[in-house]
């Protein structure tokens, strides 16, 4: 394994020195080995630092996928700036969110992106939220006018940095470099901060415990600017080995490129992972060693049998912003755990001397292996902390240093565990502690419902599980018959107290995936038990 340095400047001269021709980035078919991205990273580290830019300044960084995210981050990363990765798929008042309660000095991005209308998108940003940006980064083309982009702030052509001719300052030593956002489906999202040597040595433990080699290539899938796409891109770093991405995942055009680039790992949601396969010809992934998946999507039965067919080894992953992803990955050899959970979210933690354990959330007692509880994670990898909000930090981990994740799940060893579902998702019935992917896989076996939604809601005083449904095309809703198919399958307590078809989830849209906000079904599962008139017909 090639060990990486404490910073990324460090590390990049090291690359460059071992293997200066080796492609680190296939950016849209254009290979770009490490010597170019020193080079490139260096010459925009330059022209930030004439700009202004200086140690501790906040950059955000709204860009998809591609060479330029790279470089502005290792550029960053030189001169000792932070990070803010903001999310693509984000709009003008979370954008806002990100640029204000972020405190953003900088901001880069890509006005004529053709995927995304980033200039709309600004232009609808409220100016309040911006008093503190001291200048903006556009990625223009040669033959495009730079945009106005934030009025009365100063606008500088990404192309203009990069010639810059005087050198860049000396590197800066390892700091804070990078914050992402948390989901936020409940609340207002969180920055995780992360240090330069964590998250290097973070992906030299993943390309080890994912078997990179100097072969290797990896398919970046999910976006840089959340931990999933972080740790896929970091682990390439780690290593030295290409990573191939693309400003906009198609599942087609995935599935083309791991036969044309020969990509041997990629890392991704089981919702993308199906739509690759579906779309790929025979033969597309002989390449491939290992796809590891995380389960985002209810309702997709057909993973394991998509990958038979195309001749994908999967396993399970688990990762968080505090701890970064693919921090635990179901192992594929018995030497490393239980092997019979390997198509489980969850893993065997990729750190040798990281531990993990279950505690009961009301009692608060460590349980024993094959219970439920709150999944509590001792790593290498966590966070240095929330950005500005030291309380949140402090209540996030235990007084012996565990991070304290917020999901269900049992451990099967001190290194391994089983991901069930988020805490605030699990139920509390009758005096036991259910998930509800168990109900919603019954319902979804029910006669016309595609796909189901379960939480907890109150009746009389009393939690009760409450089932949202989306239905097949031309199908009808029966939840008279529902109930008693659920009631003959499962335990009385589970079968779900009412049926509500939706259209669709209520969902919010983060760098991995589109989340459904369980707290809003929750809210209308409240009403309607609280209401005695029956729900209205769909």
């Amino acid at each position: 394994m090639f060990v990486p340095t404490s910073t990324f400047s460090g590390h990049l001269d090291a690359l460059a020195a071992r293997r200066p021709e080796a492609s680190l980035l296939i950016d849209q078919d254009q290979r770009i080995s490490a010597t170019q991205l020193r080079a490139q990273s260096r010459a925009l580290a330059a022209g930030l630092a004439r700009i202004g830019v200086r140690p501790g300044h906040r950059v955000a960084v709204w860009l998809p996928n591609c060479a330029a995210w790279v470089e502005s981050f290792l550029a960053c990363a030189h001169l000792g700036a932070v990070v803010l990765a903001v999310n693509t798929r984000f709009r003008a008042l979370e954008v806002a969110d990100i640029l204000g309660r972020g405190q953003a000095d900088w901001l880069v991005f890509w006005p004529g992106f053709k995927g995304i209308d980033f200039q709309g998108i600004l232009d609808g940003v409220d100016p309040a939220q911006l008093t503190r940006l001291q200048g903006v980064v556009a990625l223009t083309g040669a033959d495009e006018a730079t945009p106005a982009a934030v009025p009365g702030i100063p606008v500088h052509r990404y192309a203009d940095l990069l010639a810059a001719d005087t050198p860049p300052p000396a590197p800066h030593g390892n700091a804070g470099v990078l914050c992402f956002t948390t989901s936020g489906t409940t609340s207002k999202p969180k920055f995780v901060m992360h240090d330069q040597q964590t998250l290097l040595r973070h992906g030299a433990a993943v390309a080890q415990a994912f078997g990179y080699d100097d072969d290797s290539c990896v398919l970046a899938s999910a976006p840089f600017c959340g931990a999933f796409g972080f740790a896929t891109l970091v682990g390439g770093l780690a290593q030295g080995v290409p990573v191939v991405c693309a400003p906009v995942f198609n599942a087609a055009e995935s599935a083309q490129a791991v036969a044309r680039h020969a990509v041997t790992h990629t890392y991704a949601n089981n919702e993308a992972l199906v739509g690759m396969m579906q779309a790929a010809p025979p033969g597309a992934f002989a390449s491939a060693r290992l796809f590891g998946f995380a389960s985002f999507t209810p309702a997709l039965d057909n993973m394991l049998d998509l990958a038979r067919e195309a001749g994908v080894p999967l396993t399970g992953l688990y990762g968080s912003s505090e701890l970064i992803a693919l921090v635990a990955g179901q192992p594929r050899d018995p030497a490393d755990g239980d092997v019979s959970a390997r198509h489980q979210p969850g893993g065997t933690l990729i750190y040798p001397d990281a531990r993990v354990r279950a505690r009961d959330p009301e009692s608060g007692q460590v349980l024993p292996h094959g219970q439920s509880g709150e999944i509590e994670i001792l790593s290498p990898s966590l966070m240095q902390g929330y950005l500005d909000n030291p309380e949140a930090t402090r209540h996030a981990v235990t007084d012996d240093g565990y991070f304290k994740t917020g999901d269900l799940g049992y451990t099967l060893t001190p290194r391994q565990f089983v991901f069930q579902t988020r805490m605030g998702d699990s139920l509390r019935l009758s005096g036991f502690l259910v998930n509800p992917v168990e109900i919603e896989q019954v319902v979804e076996t029910l006669p016309g419902v595609r796909a189901c939604q379960v939480v907890g809601a109150t009746r009389q005083g009393k939690i009760v599980p409450y089932a949202f449904v989306l239905l097949h095309e031309g199908a009808t809703a029966d939840p008279d018959g529902w109930t008693a198919a659920c009631k003959a399958a499962m335990a009385g307590f589970k079968a779900p107290a009412g049926f509500t078809v939706l259209d669709a989830f209520p969902s919010v849209e983060s760098a991995n995936s589109v989340k459904i906000q369980k707290h809003r079904l929750r809210d209308m599962a409240d009403a309607m038990l609280s209401d005695p008139s029956p729900p209205p017909a769909p």
